[in-house]
């Protein structure tokens, strides 16, 4: 088996701002296995060090050779997408089971300067988005939340996210003060599950949980210690698309509710989650509408979501086809 590996950087519209920081550009990892046949598949390794605490270094020196035991996750689930992928072409199907042709996705708005979040979603609203996912965790948040419930309007659901930045003293007071703009969820307001568990005990909102969720155990834990009403699963911090099924499963065993989300991760990345949340038969709007962030050909490698709803590529693999110059544009190394 041939493998190459590339890394790419797509810029951003704009700079993406969370509480965690500013980026301009997303770093990427796309791993290339070639079979003796000529049939290629791609498999995307989306760390992303502000988020996880992963440099993207370690997962590229796991990736030079097949990962072993110990590797990062990102690294498993690149190798694990890039064989599914090849597969999938080898055979002329799709990674995931037959469902769903199409899933509900939130708008992303990126944090930033109130009347600039609330345009943003001005505009999502008239594409037909029903639900918007906000980052929060600034001192502006309240501003910026009530510009967005005004532009959006009463019924689209809105959640918001603070990617772990409170403590739990200021989770519940903020949470106090926004649960007046009718909140579908918020997504993991402080750091760790026993954080959440205080949160929960106090407030009314749904509480969802995203950085501690890795497995299907952490899954198991989060329900176990009522930590969360929902849970955000990703591929690439679960290690794969087998792992993240397991981990939905365990969600719906536990009767939590489940949705799926990228961590700002290229076509590769979306096309498999698309299908895992179709052959899951996920209900909650999943986190998958990001590649519209990003300044790049490369954006356009799957369809733009038409009225909330995002079209899951039938194959085969995963139905993704980026080359030449699309590829070109956005690669640093190799």
């Amino acid at each position: 088996m041939k493998r190459s590996l590339l890394r790419l950087s797509i810029p951003f519209r704009e700079p993406f701002a969370t509480s965690g920081g500013v980026v301009g550009a997303r770093d990427l990892l796309l791993l290339r296995l070639e079979d003796a046949d000529g049939v290629v598949g791609h498999g995307e390794a989306a760390p992303f060090e502000p988020y996880d605490g992963v440099p993207i270094e370690r997962v590229a020196a796991a990736l030079r050779d097949e990962p072993r035991a110990g590797a990062p996750p990102h690294a498993r689930a690149a190798e694990e997408m890039a064989r599914l992928d090849l597969r999938g072409r080898r055979d002329g199907c799709p990674l995931g089971e037959p469902g769903a042709e199409a899933i509900a996705v939130n708008r992303t708005l990126a944090a930033g300067p109130p009347e600039e979040v609330a345009a943003r979603a001005r505009e999502g609203a008239r594409a037909g988005y029903s639900c918007f996912k906000l980052k929060v965790g600034l001192p502006d948040d309240e501003e910026r939340v009530a510009a967005v419930r005004e532009a959006i309007g009463p019924w689209p659901a809105l959640r918001l996210d603070a990617n772990g930045a409170w403590t739990v003293e200021e989770a519940l007071q903020r949470i106090a003060v926004l649960a007046r703009f009718d909140l579908q969820l918020v997504e993991q307001p402080c750091r760790t599950l026993v954080e959440l568990v205080e949160v929960r005990r106090e407030v009314e909102v749904p509480i969802a949980a995203d950085e501690p969720i890795r497995s299907a155990e952490d899954v198991r834990a989060a329900a176990d210690t009522g930590a969360c009403d929902v849970v955000n699963v990703k591929l690439a911090g679960a290690g794969g698309f087998t792992a993240a099924r397991e981990a939905l499963r365990a969600a719906a065993d536990r009767g939590l509710e489940r949705f799926l989300s990228s961590t700002l991760d290229g076509p590769w990345g979306i096309s498999a989650a698309l299908q895992l949340a179709a052959s899951e038969g996920l209900s909650l709007a999943c986190g998958l509408a990001t590649l519209d962030l990003f300044d790049a050909a490369l954006a356009r490698a799957l369809p733009a979501p038409t009225a909330g709803l995002q079209a899951v590529p039938q194959g085969p693999g995963l139905g993704v086809a980026v080359e030449g110059e699309t590829l070109a544009e956005v690669v640093v190394a190799e």
